[in-house]
């Protein structure tokens, strides 16, 4: 028999997916952008029912605190601050061998984007911040790709499915993006992890049924749960008209009018990331010169690593920093001219 048909027997066996649904989905590529709670369960639900190719893009390094719901992640991978979307590669890769998977150690900007997801079918978000997932939206409707919407905060979170350039868009529903200083995080009101499980879980569906051709019975509009207080709700959207970007077809955040492009504290609190500020850095030649003048100096595949004044940094191959131990952009940026000298 197959190996691949005895791999999917369970799934394809469902009248929903059938052998047709089942080879639509290994013809399939699916971009899942940010691979922590929730970007770690879809990526391998996806893995594991066989979407063809994945493309993995995180910004953000393994540790300690993510083990609680990030599934995609040892403590291996936390003691050696390994990028995400590297361990997430490593790991899917051993979960599915049949599959394509590139993966990108990146920050998904307005310059970026359209490189990164050249190919994708469709955009699974695990983002954690909604400058990007605004960003997202403008190339979902720009480029005319189904977009599956995920958050997860606490014990409850929402999902919704965009299907332009039929279905309403982001900004259809929430015309702004809600202030970042007033939005609850993981790092402020903590996370459930079964609650990730849950609400990536229907995300995951979602994208399955539209890569299996089945966009019409994809969610339209989006669905709050909670799975503590056992209550949900789901909020009917339509089209508008009159929408800034699917309707007047602005795209600020696709041409990077909106969104942050300088150093940032991250979501998750502790950390703040530094955009690199010219060519990519040669981390060969880093780790040598650094060799000596900083603590617990360690290199990786496509990342340095070593602490400083007792801050942590981490650069990437794209000269991308990650400065953990400060929220103070300013702080961050004077640690790495000390160090790096950039």
């Amino acid at each position: 028999m197959d190996p691949r048909a005895t791999r999917y027997a369970r799934q394809s066996r469902l009248p929903e997916i059938g052998a047709a649904g089942q080879q639509r989905l290994a013809g399939a590529c699916a971009a899942v952008v940010g691979l922590g709670a929730l970007g770690s369960v879809g990526a391998d639900l996806l893995a594991r029912a066989g979407v063809g190719r994945l493309i993995l893009i995180d910004r953000d390094v393994v540790e300690t605190s993510n083990l609680q719901r990030q599934t995609l992640y040892d403590e291996t991978d936390a003691d050696a601050a390994r990028p995400k979307a590297h361990a997430a590669a490593a790991r899917l890769g051993a979960v599915n061998r049949d599959i394509r998977i590139d993966c990108h150690a990146s920050d998904l900007t307005a310059d970026n984007l359209t490189a990164l997801l050249q190919g994708a079918d469709l955009l699974l978000d695990g983002t954690d911040n909604f400058s990007t997932r605004y960003l997202l939206n403008d190339f979902a409707v720009e480029h005319q790709l189904p977009y599956v919407y995920a958050g997860v905060v606490g014990t409850y979170g929402m999902i919704g499915a965009i299907l332009p350039p039929d279905g309403p868009c982001l900004r259809c529903t929430y015309p702004e993006a809600p202030d970042a200083a007033h939005t609850p995080t993981c790092r402020s009101a903590g996370v459930l992890g079964p609650a990730v499980a849950v609400v990536a879980g229907w995300a995951a569906a979602e994208a399955l049924k539209i890569l299996a051709g089945h966009a019409d019975q994809a969610l339209r509009g989006f669905l709050f749960l909670d799975c503590w207080h056992h209550e949900w709700r789901r909020l009917l959207a339509e089209r508008d008209p009159e929408c800034p970007c699917c309707g007047a077809g602005e795209r600020p955040w696709l041409q990077g009018q909106r969104g942050s492009r300088g150093a940032v504290a991250m979501c998750g609190g502790d950390a703040v990331q530094v955009p690199a500020s010219g060519r990519a850095p040669d981390l060969d030649l880093l780790q040598r010169k650094l060799d000596g003048t900083v603590d617990s100096l360690q290199g990786g595949v496509g990342f340095l690593r070593f602490a400083s004044q007792g801050l942590d940094v981490v650069v990437f191959a794209d000269g991308r920093a990650l400065v953990r131990g400060t929220e103070d952009p300013a702080r961050a940026r004077a640690l790495l001219a000390e160090t790096v000298g950039a």
